[in-house]
């Protein structure tokens, strides 16, 4: 079997050459999409239940996306709430309870379509990890050899699970005689104990996974607070609203979801 080549004039192979090539390189414009040049910060309000996973995360965020800066600012939830309301340029938000995001909500002031609730922990009471003091219970913290408790007072998430909690255990009020409160962020129950400020705190289980300088006493009974529920949104008036759903979705992957269990933080439905 005979074969022929096609006799084809150099200058023409070039001109098809050359057109071959525009249109590869065309298709390939066409099919990437590259990182836009100008750096887009995201202000993203943060409970503090989730500190330490968000730091880590945010850092992996900002390695795969580094067009993307994310401000973490961390707060108790009525915190962040009010700076909302007052107008503040916040992009999303972490609550460590569903209430706040549930006013934010009927306010106008978050996207409902982008509300996730996926995580949950559990309340502990906290002493210094070379402390000699021994609790079975949280009841415990009602004996006279107890004299200061840190915990946190209403304008955190902490605080309002902490008094439902001793309100149903009923040691509410002699436990507020011996309080040391945290009135801006959880961190501050942590700090007190550390500090030796007080001898035992009530904190969640995120925070006391945080530290080697506190050990868990004992772990409260789910029956004695409400479902503790931590909750994702985008604020509304974000100007970044593709790029803050974009942040959302990443901290309920499984690969996030991971780093969040590292700290005491499970998925809610697991």
């Amino acid at each position: 079997m005979s074969r022929k080549s096609l006799n084809i004039p150099i200058k023409s192979f070039q001109r098809i050459a050359l057109c071959l090539i525009s249109l590869a390189i065309a298709l390939w414009i066409g099919s990437c999409s590259s990182p836009p040049s100008q750096v887009i910060n995201l202000n993203f309000g943060s409970a503090g239940i989730s500190r330490n996973a968000i730091q880590e995360l945010e850092d992996i965020y900002q390695q795969e996306y580094p067009y993307i800066v994310i401000n973490s600012i961390f707060a108790g939830s009525a915190v962040i709430q009010k700076a909302i309301e007052r107008g503040e340029p916040f992009d999303g938000v972490l609550f460590g309870e569903i209430r706040a995001l549930n006013e934010l909500q009927a306010k106008g002031l978050i996207l409902p379509k982008s509300r996730k609730e996926f995580l949950s922990t559990e309340i502990v009471l906290i002493a210094r990890a070379d402390s000699s003091l021994q609790l079975a219970n949280f009841q415990e913290l009602a004996d006279n050899r107890i004299k200061k408790v840190a915990i946190g007072n209403e304008n955190l998430a902490i605080g309002r699970y902490t008094k439902t909690l001793l309100n149903r255990m009923g040691i509410n009020q002699v436990v507020a005689s011996k309080a040391i409160l945290a009135k801006g962020d959880v961190r501050e129950v942590l700090n007190a104990v550390e500090q030796g400020e007080a001898e035992v705190g009530i904190t969640f289980l995120s925070e006391a996974k945080s530290s080697a300088k506190v050990k868990v006493l004992a772990t409260a009974s789910k029956d004695f607070y409400d479902p503790l529920i931590i909750s994702v949104a985008a604020i509304k008036s974000s100007k970044h609203s593709q790029e803050i759903q974009a942040y959302l979705n990443f901290l309920s992957s499984d690969r996030a979801i991971a780093v969040f269990e590292k700290f005491g933080l499970v998925p809610l439905h697991s």
